[in-house]
């Protein structure tokens, strides 16, 4: 394990494993054989947030959909950072018997499926990614405290505020978001991963990226692939934040090929980045 990983402290789950968040669908469940894709939401989200893709997804294996630490209703900690985080999914997984997985991300959870390959390798079969921040210079941590700012949801953002409500309930929302917004301004000094940390991730990685997205421009997928040693980026038209508006369908047929045979989809990708046909896979 990486110097910089941290063990689950076990009071993560007293009184929490019989209240585990885990979606499934019936067929999915049934399919006992094969290793479980885990689903990672974004920061301020859920696991509900991620409906959309998880309905999309073939029965042929588990899925199991995530709540971070202190979102999706659970009890919110004094603070929040990526290796408690990390180290909360980890005992989740411990908690339901899963000794290894395929891991899928969206947004910032991409970042953390990243980062539980580094510091958990043998836990990791693979990671996809779909718009995943990583890159946290001073310009995007203005933008990320911006975005998750309680006093400008709660003026300009009616509609958001009720989601959040409703998907953290019985928590309180604002100091939710305020402490993932104390997270985003620590990793000015302490970035969540170095290029060298990223470089070493030796899994085989997907990593989604939507050309005109808002929050994660197609030049930092591009350039998470390019530190990779193992990755195949795969570039589609519009955006993906908010997740619905991403191509799901096509989503989930790349993702799905993408886990039965890395190597293949990496054979088709290897000839320039932006030649990799998401839209045929």
């Amino acid at each position: 394990m990486n110097a910089r990983s941290v063990q689950a402290p076990s009071s993560l789950l007293k009184g929490e494993v019989s209240k585990l968040p885990l979606l499934l669908t019936k067929a999915a469940e049934r399919a006992g054989s094969q290793s479980p894709l885990i689903v990672l939401h974004g920061a301020n989200g859920s696991a509900s947030d991620m409906q959309p893709l998880l309905e999309r997804l073939p029965s042929d294996r588990p899925v199991i959909a995530l709540d971070w630490l202190g979102h999706g209703g659970r009890p919110i900690p004094d603070a929040l950072c990526i290796e408690e985080i990390g180290a909360d999914l980890i005992a989740q997984m411990d908690a339901r018997g899963v000794p290894a997985a395929h891991l899928f991300g969206f947004s910032v959870g991409g970042l953390l499926a990243l980062w539980l390959a580094v510091h958990y390798p043998k836990r990791v079969l693979s990671v996809a990614t779909l718009t995943a921040k990583f890159i946290y210079n001073e310009a995007a941590i203005a933008h990320a405290t911006h975005l998750t700012s309680a006093e400008r949801l709660l003026r300009s953002n009616p509609e958001r505020v009720e989601a959040l409500e409703r998907m953290h309930a019985p928590q309180d929302w604002q100091e939710l978001i305020r402490k993932v917004r104390n997270m985003f301004i620590a990793f000015a000094e302490r970035p969540p991963l170095t290029p060298g940390e990223i470089a070493g991730i030796t899994q085989p990685v997907l990593a989604f990226g939507a050309l005109e997205d808002p929050l994660v421009p197609a030049a930092e997928v591009l350039e998470l692939a390019r530190l990779l040693p193992n990755a195949t980026p795969a570039l589609f038209p519009g955006s993906a934040h908010p997740l619905a508006q991403a191509p799901l369908d096509t989503i989930v047929r790349t993702l799905h090929r993408f886990i039965e045979n890395p190597v293949s989809m990496q054979r088709s990708a290897r000839v320039k980045l932006t030649d990799f046909r998401w839209d045929r896979a």
